[in-house]
């Protein structure tokens, strides 16, 4: 393990030139010995994106100094363990799916550390597997902390600490479940990071649990992090004041929506105002990022769980009059 790691840190320090003049990874295949680094070499998608990863990283590291370049480093020796720990023991046919996962959401990370302040958001585990009675379980939650000097975060990284705790509490039977055939429980989380604006961070925590029953679930929620203040940030902070904001995202929301329905129906009675403002209040449904918010419905919000996840992206551009002028989205 400790020689994997050192090889595979030094490739991500691998120049950006170099990693794109490949067609491979930004590694040798030739030498590839496990079952991650052959699960990227024989993908050519998982190839580009470790190239891409490999020159962001490496560009990053580049222009930082002191305590910022230390937790980038220390960040991606985190982020390869994780990395083989969760995919290299999954399926063989969930491999590729695990992988491509884990470097789009590094990939964001790297795009929003690199610019503006660097948010020294630091990946934290729960990983633990155990049988009780019939019922096997595992359990991969990844959660963020906010390890920053410039602020106090010990409010916003409470939550993401007690809620992954919570879920992997939820997901261990404590007693014998009393099934009849065996089963496995899973609970799995990771984050990416979106960047808004160059003082602000958005998490977009993905997290899937199966505890019995005809299917899992699985959501995506959203905190828009202040890293001047050490705050989330709830939308009505983003807006300018009033609820002309609220009548806006209203009535765009429940047109794009609309036009999903056509391909992908959902429930019609959440396309009523009254429905659509009850949900647009939830500040876990703003995915800001860069140059656009995204709002993000999980299954069940305005359609059946088939029909999946709904989103919808509004450009600044068109929320530009109701935006809050010095505000934590740049615009």
């Amino acid at each position: 393990m400790r020689l994997f790691l050192a090889t595979s840190f030094a490739v991500a320090l691998t120049t950006a030139t170099a990693a794109q003049a490949q067609s491979g990874p930004s590694f040798d295949c030739a030498k590839a010995s496990n079952v991650v680094e052959r699960a990227v070499c024989k993908d050519a998608d998982l190839a580009k994106a470790d190239r891409e990863l490999a020159s962001l990283y490496t560009a990053l590291l580049g222009r930082l100094t002191g305590p910022a370049k230390e937790s980038l480093e220390k960040n991606q020796v985190s982020w390869i363990v994780s990395r083989n720990r969760s995919c290299g023991a999954s399926e063989p046919d969930m491999t590729t799916y695990c992988l491509k996962k884990r470097y789009e959401e590094r990939i964001a990370d790297l795009k929003a550390s690199g610019t503006g302040t660097y948010p020294f958001v630091e990946a934290q585990t729960i990983e633990k597997k155990g049988k009780v009675g019939k019922v096997s379980y595992s359990i991969d939650i990844l959660y963020p902390r906010f390890a920053g000097k410039t602020a106090d975060f010990s409010a916003v990284n409470k939550v993401y600490a007690d809620n992954a705790a919570k879920a992997a509490r939820e997901t261990t039977p404590t007693s014998d479940p009393g099934v009849d055939r065996p089963q496995e429980w899973s609970a799995m989380g990771s984050y990416a990071l979106y960047r808004p604006g160059p003082d602000a961070i958005t998490v977009a925590l993905d997290f899937w649990s199966y505890t019995g029953g005809a299917h899992g679930y699985g959501a995506i929620t959203c905190k828009l992090v202040d890293l001047r203040s050490g705050k989330a940030v709830a939308p009505e902070a983003v807006f300018a004041p009033g609820d002309q904001w609220l009548k806006e995202l209203v009535i765009l929301t429940a047109a794009d929506l609309k036009k999903q329905f056509v391909e992908n129906p959902g429930f019609d009675d959440a396309l009523k105002p009254a429905s659509l403002t009850k949900l647009l209040r939830e500040g876990s449904h703003y995915c800001w990022q860069a140059g656009k918010l995204q709002l993000y419905f999980n299954p069940y919000e305005v359609g059946p769980y088939a029909a999946g996840a709904y989103t919808v992206d509004i450009p600044y551009a068109r929320l530009r009059p109701h935006l809050r002028a010095g505000g934590p989205v740049a615009f």
